[in-house]
């Protein structure tokens, strides 16, 4: 444990590299394309419009409050920051070999530049679909002030599963065909498109076992923080409180787990790259 704080303290330590890292990484995926940035928020509102019009037209799903629109944006944007950063990392050991072989560092700053690049399309990409709400209608309550501390606790667990991910594929090149199954199953087990009620009427049993899975307290807490009086629509004992304690633990647990796996791991990472 006492090993896992130093390496978070070196990694600190080395934040100009990161900032240097994530801003090459930036420049690079944008440099070419015409509208640059604008795919950031392009990609998932093409996504966000399917859905609008599979499940406003073919599939209803009843919503009390929400346009659907808006209920799906509310997870959409934070599931895009997830699988991007997981599907970008987990080959980053491996495509920055040259940089690994010349120089020594904090291997683990190399998947979190690029999680922090993609942190930061998300954050102005939430800034620029704030406006949108109110287009809508729609208002924030208090919650509001929560939305820095969901995004800070979903990038801890972005960056923990991350790591780990990373650095299994530097040993098993299988990993990143894994990762590519395990968000599309991921995806469909988060309630992104349908609510929470949908599954507590299914079972009470699958409901306490799905709220185990971290992206849906995350998911959950991003709609309290948006969605204007979205806490009426929780289920009896779900709490804000209770979400932000447990999202918290296991998002900590994980970058945790991610630190040690990678620590562990890297000893022979520049002989198998």
């Amino acid at each position: 444990m006492v090993d896992i704080f130093r390496r978070i303290k070196l990694i600190f330590s080395n934040y100009e590299l990161v900032f240097k890292l994530a801003s090459k990484e930036i420049k690079v995926r944008y440099k070419s394309p015409f509208l640059g940035f604008l795919w950031a928020l392009l990609v998932p509102l093409c996504v966000i419009f399917t859905f609008k019009i599979i499940f406003s037209f073919f599939i209803k799903i009843p919503l009390k409050r929400y346009p659907f629109f808006i209920f799906l944006t509310t997870a959409v944007f934070p599931w895009n920051f997830f699988s991007l950063s997981l599907s970008n990392s987990v080959l980053s050991i491996q495509e920055n070999s040259n940089l690994i072989k010349k120089i020594y560092f904090p291997r683990e700053i190399i998947p979190i530049s690029i999680i922090l690049a993609n942190l930061i399309n998300f954050i102005l990409t939430v800034i620029l679909m704030l406006p949108v709400f109110y287009l809508f209608g729609l208002h924030f309550d208090a919650y509001i002030v929560i939305l820095p501390l969901v995004i800070f606790i979903e990038l801890i667990f972005v960056i923990g599963v991350s790591l780990i991910f990373s650095s299994l594929q530097v040993y098993f090149r299988d990993v990143k065909y894994i990762v590519e199954i395990l968000l599309f199953v991921w995806f469909y087990i988060t309630p992104i498109f349908y609510p929470l009620d949908l599954v507590l009427s299914t079972s009470k049993l699958l409901f306490k076992l799905y709220m185990l899975n971290p992206l849906t307290q995350i998911v959950t807490l991003y709609r309290i923080a948006l969605l204007q009086g979205y806490t009426y629509e929780l289920p009896a004992g779900l709490t804000p409180i209770w979400l932000i304690i447990t999202s918290t633990v296991i998002s900590l647990i994980t970058l945790l787990l991610g630190l040690y796996s990678f620590k562990r791991l890297e000893v022979r990472f520049a002989d198998l790259v």
